[in-house]
């Protein structure tokens, strides 16, 4: 039984791809804690188990000098590259694994198969897996080419849309790209900014809420308080048992505020008393309704106090308590509420509630969001703008209009990412929906898989020999951007399936053709 696997990928760098493209600079730093990195799935016997490392195995053999707890981004990207390229070497003798070079941009079904149309020619394969991660992009990556100094001259005034992650990277590198450094005052965490000579003069985030993500806190206060595990472990537990499809206001969100508060109590912020129920309870809601959260404070101060905590200089607080459970109970929630686990109707709102918990759960690792007050207290970057404001024609010159009044910027950067799903993604995602191999259903965001990967059509019977995986299935499957790789199990189980298709097709041509010999 032969076996021949066509993988499509134009990057450079298969395995890594842009998001983790080895060359990136180191300032450029993940999100996800490098003790939870790993690209194996349980159990794989792909590779001999002696290469199957999880990334800080495989970190320790590097030459690498960063080993902490939230790592460059580049150095990810040498671990995949390296497990991908394990994978070809190690690919059984009937298996010819052909990389090409190229995007593909339809596909369409062809007896029995599917005709592949790339941007180099067509081919044609029984099965087709789309996994195509990151649709589109900002004007931000990769950096050395959209952030240099053509693009975005010195002394240049930057607005850039968005303050998330991808604005932290340009942020940085503008600055610390450009030749400026940080040094460190009192405390890790405490940081005066030192300017380059070819950095920009000042940096002009702008979004529509104007909230900052929060400093993810380390593991220090998980080793502190020995409770937190046992919380956590509770929390889940009573997220699995919840039984028939989940309403979110009468199973899930008590249970994230029980947690919450046990978590707060835990660390001696607080009694898990009625009136910590109210307040964690009116944040879940205003979360939940999207708008702004009660006890908001103006963004250079919610960042200072996130990197306070992260330092162990300040209490933990409610936004680091709901974070903690957010991280926490992330795996159970991304068990039991994928597919049809969320009531239909409860889905707009478990959106809205996510998109706030995954501010104060997900936010950049302490060392970045340092790096962003200190660029803050040395006025190369300027929130006065960052809440509500839009850009408008000021005589002939781009100006940032707020509150506060209007700044002309001479360059005007998006660093907004195109969001998880399928949907407003064109091209082949576009493609398969359109023509009704694929749908999204009503009020979600991704394409409707099976269990296995499968995807449903347009009438919601599996599309044959079409499977989708990551981040265009997201709503389907939630949670697709981690590097966690045991928490979504829709590879193994498509993979399988396909090699049970390939047995079987062998089975029946093994006995077709003896029949044919047979004597008559």
């Amino acid at each position: 039984m032969r076996m021949q696997i066509d993988v499509f990928d134009p990057h450079p760098v298969p395995g890594a791809g842009p998001n983790y493209d080895p060359s990136q600079p180191a300032f450029l730093r993940m999100n996800f804690a490098a003790d939870q990195i790993d690209m194996w799935w349980p159990g794989s016997r792909a590779v001999p188990v002696s290469e199957r490392e999880a990334f800080p195995v495989w970190r320790a053999r590097q030459d690498d000098a960063d080993t902490g707890d939230y790592p460059p981004r580049a150095q990810v990207g040498r671990y995949l590259a390296d497990g991908f390229d394990a994978l070809r070497r190690h690919a059984p003798p009937n298996v010819d694994l052909r990389l090409w070079p190229t995007t593909v941009v339809a596909a369409e079904p062809l007896s029995g198969g599917w005709l592949v149309h790339t941007t180099g020619a067509s081919r044609r394969c029984d099965e087709l897996l789309v996994a195509v991660g990151h649709q589109g992009g900002s004007s931000v990556f990769p950096v050395d080419r959209r952030l240099s100094r053509e693009a975005v001259p010195p002394r240049s005034i930057v607005a850039i849309r968005g303050f998330a992650l991808t604005f932290i990277d340009a942020a940085l590198a503008l600055t610390e790209g450009r030749g400026g450094s940080f040094e460190t005052l009192d405390h890790p965490y405490r940081l005066r900014y030192l300017p380059g000579t070819d950095d920009v003069r000042a940096i002009l985030p702008f979004s529509r809420s104007g909230r900052p993500l929060l400093a993810k806190p380390g593991r220090a206060i998980d080793a502190r308080f020995h409770g937190l595990g046992r919380i956590a472990a509770e929390g889940r537990a009573r997220i699995a048992l919840t039984g028939g499809r989940v309403d979110l206001h009468s199973d899930l969100v008590p249970i994230l505020a029980a947690t919450t508060c046990a978590n707060l109590a835990a660390v001696g912020g607080g009694r898990a008393d009625r009136s910590l129920r109210v307040a964690v309870g009116r944040w879940l809601a205003e979360a939940e309704g999207g708008v702004g959260t009660a006890d908001e404070l103006p963004a250079a101060e919610a960042i200072e106090l996130s990197l306070a905590v992260a330092a162990g200089s300040a209490r933990p607080g409610v936004s680091w308590a709901l974070g903690h459970t957010w991280r926490t109970l992330s795996p159970a929630i991304v068990s039991r509420l994928g597919g049809d686990g969320l009531a239909e109707r409860d889905w707009p709102a478990f959106l809205r509630l996510s998109a706030e918990m995954e501010r104060v759960a997900f936010g950049p690792p302490a060392i970045n969001a340092a790096k962003l007050l200190a660029l803050v207290e040395a006025g190369r970057v300027d929130l006065g703008h960052v809440r509500g404001a839009r850009l408008e024609d000021e005589h002939g010159r781009t100006a940032l209009r707020s509150a506060r009044g209007a700044q002309a910027v001479d360059v005007v950067i998006d660093a907004v990412l195109p969001g998880p799903g399928a949907l407003g993604h064109p091209g082949l995602l576009a493609q398969l929906v359109a023509d009704g191999h694929a749908r999204i259903p009503s009020g979600r965001r991704g394409l409707e898989i099976a269990a296995n990967g499968s995807c449903r059509g347009s009438v919601g019977a599996i599309t044959p020999g079409l499977a989708a995986l990551g981040r265009p299935t997201e709503d389907s499957v939630i949670g697709n951007d981690t590097l966690a790789r045991g928490q979504h199990p829709q590879a193994d189980r498509w993979a399988r399936r396909v090699v049970q298709r390939c047995r079987e097709e062998y089975v029946q041509s093994a006995r077709r053709s003896l029949r044919e010999r047979a004597p008559a």
